[in-house]
């Protein structure tokens, strides 16, 4: 299919840049696992996986069951997204483009294999050898860089949920596994010791996620997750407004903006590498 592009994660980067690349005429489809992990759940289309379809910054992303069904809706020129955790279907719509969007901080799997052109968003990958080319996601000097060559440096604010000493404070995690009760909505204001939720966990027991900050809470995970402890369950901001939990972030919009210029610059080579006159 021409000008298909693959993203695989549908959180706030990967719909950040799904946006961008659908916009500028890509055809962009997005892999997703059956349950997803994203918080920042109004700025992704992660959360079509639960509701059928989301909306991003006035752009809407169809959740299909089948392969057909997404080679269809991709035809139409929609934002499509499928739950295939193991990008088994990669090789089904051969796409000109992989991204890996996933930011797990190690390789999941996204290889030079998947597609004329690779690429991985954050620290873990290596450009060269791994992929084709990786995106900076640490904020500062470098955020949006692209490296060609080796790896990017070392990204706090998405560090894996295991390193939970690394996560900044706002980030709040589960302290024990069990099912997440929401207490508080996106794009409400918290004060400090404000209930944020709590974790059924087994036998009937119940543990209690305070805020450890006043903001507004910009993301959490959908009412009935299933979670293990450390895992991300909310993100409070002390700076933005309310409105802004509906928008994409200025980070996510450097990071996308990057992609494209990734993109169309190979797209570019490709188009001067095959001309004849």
């Amino acid at each position: 299919m021409k000008n298909l592009i693959v993203v695989r994660g549908g959180g706030e980067l990967g719909s950040a840049i799904a946006c961008c690349l659908h916009r500028t005429g890509f055809r962009v489809l997005i892999l997703e696992q059956p349950q997803p992990t994203s918080i920042r759940r109004r700025v992704a289309f992660a959360d079509a996986v639960a509701r059928g379809e989301a909306e991003v910054e006035r752009l809407t992303c169809h959740c299909v069951e089948s392969w057909d069904e997404a080679k269809r809706m991709l035809k139409q020129g929609e934002i499509t997204l499928l739950t295939d955790p193991e990008g088994k279907c990669i090789s089904w719509f051969k796409p000109n483009v992989v991204i890996d969007a996933i930011t797990a901080s190690k390789p999941v799997g996204t290889n030079q294999s998947m597609a004329p052109f690779t690429l991985a968003l954050g620290p873990g990958y290596c450009a060269g050898r791994d992929v084709d080319v990786v995106v900076d996601t640490s904020r500062g000097h470098n955020l949006g860089r692209l490296v060609r060559e080796g790896y990017a440096s070392k990204n706090h604010d998405t560090a894996a949920p295991t390193e939970v000493d690394t996560l900044p404070e706002h980030i709040v995690t589960a302290p024990v596994a069990g099912r997440v009760e929401m207490m508080q909505t996106i794009s409400m204001m918290v004060k400090q010791g404000d209930l944020l939720a709590r974790i059924h966990v087994k036998g009937g027991q119940v543990t209690e996620v305070r805020a450890p900050l006043a903001g507004v809470l910009r993301g959490s995970l959908p009412h009935g997750s299933i979670v293990a402890a450390g895992d991300k369950i909310a993100d409070i901001n002390t700076h933005l407004e309310q409105e802004d939990c509906f928008t994409v972030s200025d980070k996510a919009r450097c990071i996308s903006g990057s992609v494209l210029e990734a993109v169309v610059a190979w797209s570019s080579a490709q188009k001067k590498k095959f001309r004849f006159f």
